[in-house]
């Protein structure tokens, strides 16, 4: 079977009726950004853009919008996605594929005939400082490993073969960055612009350093992954993807950029070294894809599997009796619900606590029963009305470890840069182990699961199953 790659999974996604194809003419950036997003609660679909103005390329965003979409591309149900990333990362990992010819270097562009703006980079928010990558996945050997690192970074054009790579010093690319820093010496990157979804997941799992991001990405394609050698750095690219950009980044060199439209659809701003653009290839027929940064897929790539299964992992370890977690889009990725099968009274606080201990980005974790569904903000805040009391059951911590992409955060200059400090609450909504009183919106004994549809007629199913759908897009 070919192997798997971009085209064939926006061909799955057609089949779904989870693409759109728009084939008039649009201009990219504020155009096509304003599309996406107008299409966002429908369900946020990927986008085709047939004809973009000024590229000989067609653009696709979108892709990453829902949670299922993202399952789906690991072949598991969105409910076992968490735990399925956790058990493959634990397992064993297929070592990449070298092949000789790749789909990838059909076009090989290199030196001085490399130009950028060949490509359909685009700004995405209207206070943008330029046009940037946003759907790039960075690649790196570590050296302490040798294994290949993989991350997504804002990328902002600033020449015509030179960006800038925000890697915060927390990230592995920035603790790369670093080290070559002080030893005088420069990174080889490539960018993997376009590739099936697994490539960009496994680049968002932070898996421990010595896993390689090329055998994980494998792993969760159930296929070794197919690579080739790049043309001008000295690293091995996936033969599949649609587009990659060559680079070598002098991690001493850093310029400012941004404002850059962010995750908590606020601007953010910094310094980040300059990498020198040394060889562009692609398909002959490439699909540039995009993400769009103040959208779902920007949270959804970033918050799931992820971040939500690191959460799991670590809430867990401190109490087994988690169940579930889920970090909403729409709280900007601050907040975080966690379901719990208490077994001891003190177990809710101290899911809080080993929460914010394992994710410096929350601000507020709320803590539910497992009888209440993470994934119903509806029944989430039934069990804030009904179960918490704010002078026994509210953690408070202040000048805690914050985020210089959240506004309200305390900003302060220090002696190696800024820093940043917050207050964050934890909201204990669990009831007592005993003497509190049973729900009554249970169903009767011997009915708790039944089939609707076996009392319905065709046209009364047809309502539910549309109805459904309809609650299922607007639930990320």
């Amino acid at each position: 079977m070919p192997a798997p790659d971009l085209r064939s999974f926006l061909d799955e996604l057609r089949l779904r009726g989870e693409l759109v194809d728009v084939r008039v003419p649009v201009t990219p950036g504020g155009e096509i950004s304003a599309v996406v997003k107008e299409l966002e609660p429908e369900g946020a679909p990927g986008v085709f853009f047939h004809s973009v103005t000024g590229s000989s390329m067609p653009v696709v965003m979108g892709v990453f919008g829902k949670r299922s979409r993202i399952a789906g591309a690991m072949g598991v149900a969105t409910e076992e996605a968490l735990d399925h990333v956790l058990a493959v990362q634990a397992g064993a990992l297929p070592a990449p594929v070298l092949v000789e010819k790749a789909p990838v270097h059909e076009v090989v562009i290199e030196g001085d005939a490399v130009d950028l703006a060949a490509l359909p980079f685009a700004v995405h928010s209207r206070d943008d400082a330029g046009a940037y990558i946003t759907s790039g996945v960075v690649m790196a050997r570590d050296p302490r490993t040798g294994s290949i690192n993989t991350g997504m970074y804002r990328m902002m054009i600033t020449g015509r073969n030179t960006l800038t790579v925000n890697a915060a010093p927390d990230h592995d690319l920035g603790r790369i960055f670093t080290a070559a820093r002080e030893a005088g010496e420069k990174v080889h990157i490539a960018i993997v612009i376009g590739h099936h979804p697994a490539y960009a997941i496994a680049s968002q799992l932070k898996n421990p350093i010595a896993i390689d991001a090329h055998e994980l990405t494998g792993a969760l394609l159930d296929r070794p992954l197919e690579v080739a050698h790049a043309r001008t750095v000295d690293l091995d690219v996936p033969a599949g993807a649609e587009i990659v950009l060559e680079a070598v980044v002098d991690p001493g060199h850093r310029v400012d950029e941004g404002p850059f439209g962010e995750f908590s659809y606020y601007y953010g701003k910094a310094a980040a070294p300059v990498a020198t653009i040394t060889a562009i290839t692609h398909r002959i027929d490439a699909i540039f894809q995009d993400l769009h940064p103040t959208h779902a897929e920007h949270l959804c790539l970033w918050l799931f599997p992820g971040r939500e299964a690191r959460l799991l992992e670590a809430v867990r370890r401190s109490v087994p009796g988690v169940t579930a977690v889920r970090i909403p889009f729409t709280g900007g990725s601050l907040s975080a619900y966690v379901s719990v099968k208490k077994r001891k009274d003190g177990d809710g606080k101290q899911v809080i606590l080993a929460a914010f201990a394992s994710d410096h980005f929350l601000k507020h974790v709320y803590v539910v029963d497992d009888d209440v569904s993470v994934f119903d903000d509806a029944q989430v805040l039934w069990s804030m009305n009904v179960r918490f009391q704010a002078d026994r059951d509210l953690v408070t911590l202040t000048n805690a470890k914050g985020i210089r992409m959240d506004p309200s955060a305390r900003q302060f200059a220090t002696p190696i840069g800024t820093d940043t400090e917050t207050s964050k609450l934890g909201f204990d909504a669990t009831r007592p182990l005993e003497g509190f009183p049973t729900r009554a919106d249970l169903p009767p004994h011997g009915f708790e699961s039944i089939d609707i549809n076996a009392y319905l007629d065709a046209s009364a199913q047809l309502r539910v199953a549309t109805s459904r759908a309809i609650r299922d897009t607007m639930v990320e």
